[in-house]
Protein backbone atom coordinates (compact mmCIF):
# COMPACT_ATOMS: atom_id res chain seq x y z
CA UNK A 1 0.00 0.00 0.00
CA UNK A 2 1.56 3.41 -1.20
CA UNK A 3 0.83 6.03 1.68
CA UNK A 4 0.91 9.88 1.57
CA UNK A 5 2.84 12.58 3.77
CA UNK A 6 1.53 16.45 4.11
CA UNK A 7 3.60 18.72 6.24
CA UNK A 8 -0.08 19.54 8.27
CA UNK A 9 -1.38 15.60 8.27
CA UNK A 10 -0.36 14.11 11.10
CA UNK A 11 1.25 10.72 9.84
CA UNK A 12 1.27 8.71 6.64
CA UNK A 13 -2.12 8.08 5.54
CA UNK A 14 -3.17 5.05 2.88
CA UNK A 15 -3.63 6.91 -1.00
CA UNK A 16 -6.52 4.78 -0.69
CA UNK A 17 -9.37 5.41 1.47
CA UNK A 18 -11.87 2.89 2.47
CA UNK A 19 -15.52 5.18 1.89
CA UNK A 20 -18.15 3.38 4.44
CA UNK A 21 -21.41 4.73 2.26
CA UNK A 22 -21.89 1.30 -0.15
CA UNK A 23 -21.46 -1.65 2.13
CA UNK A 24 -22.46 -4.54 1.22
CA UNK A 25 -26.49 -4.60 2.27
CA UNK A 26 -29.02 -7.69 3.61
CA UNK A 27 -32.31 -6.61 1.39
CA UNK A 28 -31.94 -4.95 -1.87
CA UNK A 29 -33.53 -1.46 -2.01
CA UNK A 30 -32.62 -1.40 1.82
CA UNK A 31 -29.87 0.17 3.85
CA UNK A 32 -29.77 -2.55 6.64
CA UNK A 33 -25.83 -3.59 6.56
CA UNK A 34 -24.77 -6.78 6.22
CA UNK A 35 -22.33 -6.93 9.22
CA UNK A 36 -20.36 -9.79 8.59
CA UNK A 37 -19.71 -9.50 4.99
CA UNK A 38 -18.83 -6.36 5.48
CA UNK A 39 -16.05 -6.50 8.18
CA UNK A 40 -14.66 -9.08 5.97
CA UNK A 41 -14.06 -6.56 3.70
CA UNK A 42 -12.79 -4.02 6.26
CA UNK A 43 -10.78 -6.64 7.73
CA UNK A 44 -9.63 -7.32 4.25
CA UNK A 45 -8.39 -3.58 3.53
CA UNK A 46 -6.94 -2.90 7.08
CA UNK A 47 -4.92 -5.80 6.55
CA UNK A 48 -3.27 -4.49 3.42
CA UNK A 49 -2.61 -1.51 4.77
CA UNK A 50 -5.85 0.72 4.61
CA UNK A 51 -5.92 2.79 7.15
CA UNK A 52 -8.39 5.66 5.95
CA UNK A 53 -11.90 5.15 6.89
CA UNK A 54 -14.79 7.43 6.04
CA UNK A 55 -18.15 7.68 6.81
CA UNK A 56 -20.82 10.28 7.64
CA UNK A 57 -24.41 11.10 9.61
CA UNK A 58 -26.55 9.67 7.04
CA UNK A 59 -24.86 7.21 5.33
CA UNK A 60 -26.80 3.81 5.70
CA UNK A 61 -29.79 5.60 7.02
CA UNK A 62 -27.55 6.77 10.11
CA UNK A 63 -26.28 2.85 10.42
CA UNK A 64 -22.96 3.42 8.74
CA UNK A 65 -21.35 4.96 11.72
CA UNK A 66 -22.35 2.38 14.57
CA UNK A 67 -20.85 -0.15 12.18
CA UNK A 68 -17.38 1.66 12.04
CA UNK A 69 -17.84 1.76 15.75
CA UNK A 70 -18.17 -1.85 16.57
CA UNK A 71 -15.81 -3.20 13.35
CA UNK A 72 -12.76 -0.49 14.00
CA UNK A 73 -13.24 -0.85 17.65
CA UNK A 74 -11.35 -4.01 17.89
CA UNK A 75 -8.21 -2.25 16.16
CA UNK A 76 -5.72 0.06 18.09
CA UNK A 77 -7.02 3.40 18.01
CA UNK A 78 -3.25 5.11 16.35
CA UNK A 79 -3.19 2.37 13.99
CA UNK A 80 -6.17 4.22 11.38
CA UNK A 81 -8.08 7.34 11.02
CA UNK A 82 -11.74 7.50 10.93
CA UNK A 83 -13.75 10.43 9.35
CA UNK A 84 -16.84 11.64 9.59
CA UNK A 85 -19.34 14.91 8.96
CA UNK A 86 -21.62 17.31 10.27
CA UNK A 87 -24.72 16.87 8.86
CA UNK A 88 -26.11 20.52 8.03
CA UNK A 89 -29.56 19.32 7.06
CA UNK A 90 -30.20 18.01 10.52
CA UNK A 91 -29.46 21.08 11.85
CA UNK A 92 -31.86 23.13 9.76
CA UNK A 93 -34.74 20.61 9.43
CA UNK A 94 -34.22 18.77 12.83
CA UNK A 95 -33.15 21.63 15.11
CA UNK A 96 -30.69 19.85 16.45
CA UNK A 97 -27.30 21.36 17.82
CA UNK A 98 -24.05 20.66 16.61
CA UNK A 99 -22.66 19.91 20.29
CA UNK A 100 -25.78 17.52 20.18
CA UNK A 101 -24.53 15.75 17.13
CA UNK A 102 -21.22 15.83 17.50
CA UNK A 103 -21.48 13.86 20.69
CA UNK A 104 -23.70 11.67 18.94
CA UNK A 105 -20.98 10.92 16.66
CA UNK A 106 -18.61 9.66 18.81
CA UNK A 107 -20.80 7.61 20.46
CA UNK A 108 -21.86 6.06 17.87
CA UNK A 109 -18.45 5.47 16.29
CA UNK A 110 -17.18 4.62 20.05
CA UNK A 111 -13.67 7.36 19.42
CA UNK A 112 -12.70 9.79 21.45
CA UNK A 113 -11.85 11.97 18.69
CA UNK A 114 -11.99 12.18 14.79
CA UNK A 115 -8.86 12.11 13.20
CA UNK A 116 -10.65 14.02 10.35
CA UNK A 117 -13.94 15.59 10.41
CA UNK A 118 -15.97 18.08 7.70
CA UNK A 119 -18.93 20.12 7.23
CA UNK A 120 -20.56 17.84 4.80
CA UNK A 121 -21.78 18.28 1.06
CA UNK A 122 -20.73 22.72 1.34
CA UNK A 123 -23.13 24.50 -1.05
CA UNK A 124 -24.45 28.04 -0.33
CA UNK A 125 -27.53 27.00 1.53
CA UNK A 126 -25.94 24.54 3.95
CA UNK A 127 -22.94 26.80 4.61
CA UNK A 128 -25.64 29.42 5.62
CA UNK A 129 -26.80 26.68 8.32
CA UNK A 130 -23.56 26.30 9.36
CA UNK A 131 -22.84 30.10 9.86
CA UNK A 132 -26.32 30.65 11.55
CA UNK A 133 -25.20 28.62 14.57
CA UNK A 134 -21.47 29.33 14.08
CA UNK A 135 -20.57 25.85 13.65
CA UNK A 136 -17.32 26.13 12.11
CA UNK A 137 -15.94 28.40 15.56
CA UNK A 138 -17.29 25.40 17.34
CA UNK A 139 -15.42 22.69 15.46
CA UNK A 140 -12.36 25.22 15.91
CA UNK A 141 -12.84 24.81 20.02
CA UNK A 142 -13.21 21.18 19.42
CA UNK A 143 -10.06 20.59 17.37
CA UNK A 144 -8.38 23.20 19.98
CA UNK A 145 -9.76 20.18 23.06
CA UNK A 146 -8.27 17.41 20.83
CA UNK A 147 -11.46 15.88 19.88
CA UNK A 148 -10.63 16.94 15.80
CA UNK A 149 -6.94 15.90 14.44
CA UNK A 150 -8.05 17.74 11.06
CA UNK A 151 -10.73 19.82 10.26
CA UNK A 152 -12.32 20.29 6.68
CA UNK A 153 -15.12 19.99 4.70
CA UNK A 154 -16.60 18.43 1.48
CA UNK A 155 -17.72 20.63 -1.29
CA UNK A 156 -20.72 20.79 -3.58
CA UNK A 157 -20.62 24.32 -4.12
CA UNK A 158 -19.90 26.90 -6.50
CA UNK A 159 -16.18 29.21 -7.48
CA UNK A 160 -17.55 31.93 -5.54
CA UNK A 161 -18.16 30.08 -2.21
CA UNK A 162 -15.60 28.12 -2.90
CA UNK A 163 -12.79 31.02 -2.79
CA UNK A 164 -14.89 32.62 0.33
CA UNK A 165 -14.26 29.74 2.33
CA UNK A 166 -10.67 29.41 1.39
CA UNK A 167 -9.81 33.02 1.94
CA UNK A 168 -11.50 33.41 5.23
CA UNK A 169 -11.49 30.18 7.54
CA UNK A 170 -8.00 27.54 8.28
CA UNK A 171 -8.72 24.54 6.73
CA UNK A 172 -6.40 21.27 7.03
CA UNK A 173 -7.97 19.64 3.89
CA UNK A 174 -10.95 19.50 1.66
CA UNK A 175 -12.49 16.72 0.03
CA UNK A 176 -13.59 17.36 -3.83
CA UNK A 177 -15.56 14.83 -6.21
CA UNK A 178 -12.77 14.52 -8.60
CA UNK A 179 -12.50 11.73 -11.63
CA UNK A 180 -11.84 11.86 -15.21
CA UNK A 181 -15.28 12.46 -16.10
CA UNK A 182 -15.54 15.73 -14.16
CA UNK A 183 -11.89 16.84 -14.47
CA UNK A 184 -12.59 19.30 -17.61
CA UNK A 185 -16.41 19.41 -18.08
CA UNK A 186 -17.60 20.34 -14.77
CA UNK A 187 -14.73 22.13 -13.76
CA UNK A 188 -13.36 20.09 -10.86
CA UNK A 189 -9.82 20.73 -12.31
CA UNK A 190 -10.28 24.45 -11.52
CA UNK A 191 -11.21 23.55 -7.83
CA UNK A 192 -8.04 21.02 -7.45
CA UNK A 193 -5.51 23.51 -8.98
CA UNK A 194 -6.94 26.31 -6.40
CA UNK A 195 -6.61 23.90 -3.41
CA UNK A 196 -2.87 22.97 -4.85
CA UNK A 197 -1.86 26.50 -5.30
CA UNK A 198 -2.90 27.28 -1.70
CA UNK A 199 -0.82 24.12 -0.23
CA UNK A 200 -4.33 22.48 0.91
CA UNK A 201 -4.60 18.70 0.74
CA UNK A 202 -7.22 17.51 -1.41
CA UNK A 203 -9.45 14.49 -0.53
CA UNK A 204 -10.99 12.67 -3.72
CA UNK A 205 -14.67 11.24 -3.43
CA UNK A 206 -16.20 9.45 -6.20
CA UNK A 207 -13.42 8.81 -7.89
CA UNK A 208 -14.88 6.22 -10.18
CA UNK A 209 -18.18 8.71 -10.12
CA UNK A 210 -20.76 5.94 -8.08
CA UNK A 211 -18.98 3.23 -10.06
CA UNK A 212 -20.52 4.43 -13.58
CA UNK A 213 -17.04 4.48 -14.54
CA UNK A 214 -16.37 0.65 -13.64
CA UNK A 215 -19.68 -0.41 -15.52
CA UNK A 216 -19.09 1.63 -18.82
CA UNK A 217 -20.79 1.17 -21.95
CA UNK A 218 -19.17 -1.98 -24.34
CA UNK A 219 -17.39 0.81 -26.45
CA UNK A 220 -15.82 2.41 -23.34
CA UNK A 221 -14.74 -0.33 -21.65
CA UNK A 222 -13.34 -2.07 -25.17
CA UNK A 223 -10.94 0.98 -25.45
CA UNK A 224 -9.13 -0.42 -21.95
CA UNK A 225 -9.83 -4.10 -22.91
CA UNK A 226 -7.24 -3.46 -25.61
CA UNK A 227 -4.82 -2.04 -22.84
CA UNK A 228 -4.48 -4.61 -20.40
CA UNK A 229 -7.07 -6.30 -18.63
CA UNK A 230 -7.01 -4.07 -15.80
CA UNK A 231 -10.75 -2.95 -14.43
CA UNK A 232 -11.83 0.31 -15.99
CA UNK A 233 -12.04 1.34 -11.92
CA UNK A 234 -8.48 0.84 -11.97
CA UNK A 235 -7.61 3.55 -14.54
CA UNK A 236 -9.84 6.01 -12.99
CA UNK A 237 -8.50 5.64 -9.67
CA UNK A 238 -5.05 5.90 -10.91
CA UNK A 239 -6.10 9.00 -12.45
CA UNK A 240 -7.17 10.75 -9.64
CA UNK A 241 -4.17 9.32 -7.40
CA UNK A 242 -1.56 10.77 -9.72
CA UNK A 243 -2.44 13.72 -8.71
CA UNK A 244 0.24 15.99 -6.32
CA UNK A 245 -1.94 17.32 -4.17
CA UNK A 246 -4.32 14.40 -3.07
CA UNK A 247 -3.56 12.65 0.03
CA UNK A 248 -6.60 9.59 -0.34
CA UNK A 249 -8.70 8.65 -2.79
CA UNK A 250 -12.18 7.06 -1.47
CA UNK A 251 -13.96 4.23 -2.67
CA UNK A 252 -16.90 2.92 -1.75
CA UNK A 253 -16.28 -0.91 -1.78
CA UNK A 254 -18.98 -3.31 -1.58
CA UNK A 255 -17.75 -6.43 -2.83
CA UNK A 256 -14.52 -8.23 -1.71
CA UNK A 257 -13.76 -8.29 -5.41
CA UNK A 258 -13.63 -4.15 -5.50
CA UNK A 259 -11.69 -4.23 -2.47
CA UNK A 260 -8.80 -6.32 -4.02
CA UNK A 261 -8.90 -4.90 -6.91
CA UNK A 262 -8.31 -1.48 -5.36
CA UNK A 263 -5.59 -2.94 -3.21
CA UNK A 264 -3.82 -3.77 -6.13
CA UNK A 265 -4.08 -0.75 -8.12
CA UNK A 266 -2.62 0.90 -4.91
CA UNK A 267 0.10 -1.41 -4.27
CA UNK A 268 1.83 -0.53 -7.31
CA UNK A 269 -0.29 3.33 -7.76
CA UNK A 270 1.92 3.78 -10.95
CA UNK A 271 1.12 6.95 -12.90
CA UNK A 272 -0.91 6.84 -16.03
CA UNK A 273 1.55 6.67 -19.29
CA UNK A 274 0.30 8.57 -22.34
CA UNK A 275 -0.96 5.87 -23.88
CA UNK A 276 -3.44 5.28 -21.06
CA UNK A 277 -4.46 8.96 -20.82
CA UNK A 278 -5.36 8.62 -24.32
CA UNK A 279 -7.57 5.71 -23.51
CA UNK A 280 -9.10 7.54 -20.63
CA UNK A 281 -10.07 10.65 -23.05
CA UNK A 282 -11.26 8.44 -25.73
CA UNK A 283 -13.48 5.89 -23.27
CA UNK A 284 -14.70 9.22 -21.95
CA UNK A 285 -16.29 10.33 -24.96
CA UNK A 286 -17.88 7.53 -26.13
CA UNK A 287 -18.97 6.81 -22.19
CA UNK A 288 -20.72 10.40 -22.54
CA UNK A 289 -23.04 9.82 -25.76
CA UNK A 290 -24.62 7.13 -23.03
CA UNK A 291 -24.79 8.66 -19.71
CA UNK A 292 -27.88 10.57 -19.78
CA UNK A 293 -28.40 11.41 -15.88
CA UNK A 294 -25.10 12.02 -14.07
CA UNK A 295 -26.18 10.26 -10.77
CA UNK A 296 -24.08 8.75 -8.31
CA UNK A 297 -26.05 7.00 -6.16
CA UNK A 298 -25.20 8.37 -2.94
CA UNK A 299 -28.85 8.86 -2.13
CA UNK A 300 -28.87 11.81 -0.26
CA UNK A 301 -32.60 12.39 -2.01
CA UNK A 302 -33.67 9.37 -0.72
CA UNK A 303 -33.14 10.60 2.82
CA UNK A 304 -35.69 13.30 2.32
CA UNK A 305 -38.25 11.98 -0.25
CA UNK A 306 -41.26 11.07 1.64
CA UNK A 307 -42.63 9.07 -0.42
CA UNK A 308 -39.56 6.88 -0.40
CA UNK A 309 -38.99 6.52 -4.50
CA UNK A 310 -35.57 4.34 -4.93
CA UNK A 311 -34.20 7.37 -7.47
CA UNK A 312 -30.86 6.22 -7.93
CA UNK A 313 -32.22 2.61 -8.95
CA UNK A 314 -34.77 4.79 -11.30
CA UNK A 315 -32.41 6.81 -12.79
CA UNK A 316 -29.82 3.75 -13.36
CA UNK A 317 -32.60 1.97 -15.40
CA UNK A 318 -33.11 4.58 -17.47
CA UNK A 319 -28.96 4.95 -18.35
CA UNK A 320 -29.52 1.70 -19.62
CA UNK A 321 -32.08 2.42 -21.47
CA UNK A 322 -30.54 5.35 -23.02
CA UNK A 323 -28.04 3.19 -24.33
CA UNK A 324 -29.90 1.66 -26.86
CA UNK A 325 -33.30 3.22 -26.27
CA UNK A 326 -35.38 -0.21 -26.42
CA UNK A 327 -38.36 0.35 -24.13
CA UNK A 328 -36.94 -3.73 -23.23
CA UNK A 329 -34.00 -2.24 -21.71
CA UNK A 330 -35.73 0.03 -19.47
CA UNK A 331 -37.85 -2.65 -18.07
CA UNK A 332 -35.52 -5.22 -17.01
CA UNK A 333 -34.31 -3.05 -14.51
CA UNK A 334 -37.49 -0.81 -13.63
CA UNK A 335 -39.61 -3.48 -13.36
CA UNK A 336 -37.37 -4.97 -10.36
CA UNK A 337 -37.92 -2.14 -8.24
CA UNK A 338 -41.10 -2.56 -5.79
CA UNK A 339 -43.87 -0.24 -7.07
CA UNK A 340 -44.46 1.87 -4.02
CA UNK A 341 -40.48 3.04 -5.20
CA UNK A 342 -41.01 3.93 -9.01
CA UNK A 343 -41.44 6.88 -10.53
CA UNK A 344 -45.09 7.52 -11.07
CA UNK A 345 -45.21 7.84 -7.07
CA UNK A 346 -43.01 11.39 -6.96
CA UNK A 347 -45.34 14.27 -6.31
CA UNK A 348 -42.84 16.88 -7.07
CA UNK A 349 -42.57 18.10 -3.55
CA UNK A 350 -38.63 19.20 -4.91
CA UNK A 351 -37.40 18.06 -1.44
CA UNK A 352 -34.80 15.79 -2.81
CA UNK A 353 -32.86 18.66 -4.73
CA UNK A 354 -32.14 20.47 -1.90
CA UNK A 355 -30.32 17.43 -1.30
CA UNK A 356 -28.42 16.32 -4.43
CA UNK A 357 -24.65 17.21 -5.09
CA UNK A 358 -24.78 16.78 -8.42
CA UNK A 359 -27.83 19.33 -9.17
CA UNK A 360 -29.85 17.09 -11.04
CA UNK A 361 -33.64 18.26 -11.72
CA UNK A 362 -34.95 15.05 -9.91
CA UNK A 363 -38.32 15.61 -10.36
CA UNK A 364 -38.35 16.55 -13.57
CA UNK A 365 -36.05 13.30 -14.97
CA UNK A 366 -38.64 11.07 -12.68
CA UNK A 367 -41.49 12.86 -15.11
CA UNK A 368 -39.72 11.57 -17.85
CA UNK A 369 -39.24 8.19 -16.98
CA UNK A 370 -43.11 7.81 -15.67
CA UNK A 371 -44.04 8.52 -19.36
CA UNK A 372 -41.68 6.14 -20.84
CA UNK A 373 -43.31 2.99 -18.49
CA UNK A 374 -47.21 4.73 -18.95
Amino acid sequence: MKYSEFSNIQGKVSKLGFGLMRLPKLYEGKEDIDYKEAERLVDLAYKNGVNYFDTAYVYHAGESEIFAGKILNKYPRESYNLATKLPGWAIKNDGKTVDELFNEQLEKCEVEYFDFYLLHSLNRDIWNTFSSVNAYENLKEKKAQGKIKHLGFSFHGDMELFKELLDNYEWDFVQLQINYYDWEADNAKDFYKLLEDKNIPCIVMEPVRGGSLQKLNDEARDVFKKLSDSSPASYALRFVAQLPNVLVTLSGMSTYEQVEDNINTFNECKPLSDEEMKAIDEANILFRKNFAIPCTSCKYCVTECPKGIDIPSCFASYNEYNKTREIEDLNKTYLLISEEKRAHNCIECKKCMEHCPQEINIPRKLSQIKDLTK
